[in-house]
């Protein structure tokens, strides 16, 4: 099963419809953005929910000491760094670490030498802001990531064509924010519960093996 996150969670209610509708993992930004959330209403929301998803903290070249603290407040389970932060930032979280790479050129394997993360999220790449921008990757630049173990494919995902997303590249997971919004801004419920079913539809008819994201 392709692992599912659901990004740019701000309210109780938003992050109990991910739960419901079974994805793995919801988002929580906290960098400039449309959708950021401040650590005190995140860590609201995450004492209220329970049973095992995974909540994820999005920072763009935070410090380090306020990323653990915001971390530890917020009983996040994963950080996602969508910056610039080195290699050797990401040895200082004792925190599984996606780290993300907003795409101009030809990616592969080789990107991804020497980085100690979790995962890695591919995203589009905006002048403006770093994710949640809508814009999905030319497909000729993500060629070579056919079955890559540890790839999270975001940037463009819908309902309508997440499925076919998934058949084309196998990522390890997939990762969704304006695609499952109302058009004024919020998460749309049965926007999220679409986009799970057509995830779940394209794992049924091309199982892939099990990631690792499945066995944390």
């Amino acid at each position: 099963m392709t692992w599912i996150k659901i990004c740019g969670i701000r309210t109780l209610e938003e992050a109990r419809a991910v739960q419901q509708a079974g994805a793995a993992a919801y988002g929580q930004v906290f960098a400039p953005s449309p959708r950021r959330i401040s650590p005190e209403d995140a860590a609201r929301i995450n004492r209220s929910i329970s049973g095992g998803i995974l909540k994820v903290g999005v920072f763009v070249d935070e410090d380090l000491e306020t990323v653990k603290r915001i971390a530890r407040e917020c009983r996040l389970d994963i950080i996602q760094l969508h910056g610039s932060e080195p290699r050797e930032y990401l040895a200082e979280l004792n925190y599984p670490v996606i780290k993300a790479f907003s795409v101009q050129r030809p990616i592969g394997p080789d990107d991804f030498h020497g980085w100690n993360a979790w995962a890695f999220l591919l995203d589009a790449h905006s002048p403006e802001r770093r994710g949640g921008t809508g814009r999905a990757i030319a497909p000729d630049l993500l060629r070579s990531l056919v079955s890559f173990d540890n790839i999270i494919l975001a940037g463009g995902l819908r309902p309508d064509n997440v499925g076919g997303a998934i058949r084309r590249y196998r990522p390890m997971g997939v990762d969704v924010s304006s695609g499952v919004e109302y058009p004024l801004g919020g998460k749309n419920p049965q926007a999220i519960n679409r986009f799970v079913r057509e995830v779940r539809k394209a794992c049924s008819k091309h199982p892939g093996p099990v990631r690792i994201a499945e066995n944390r």
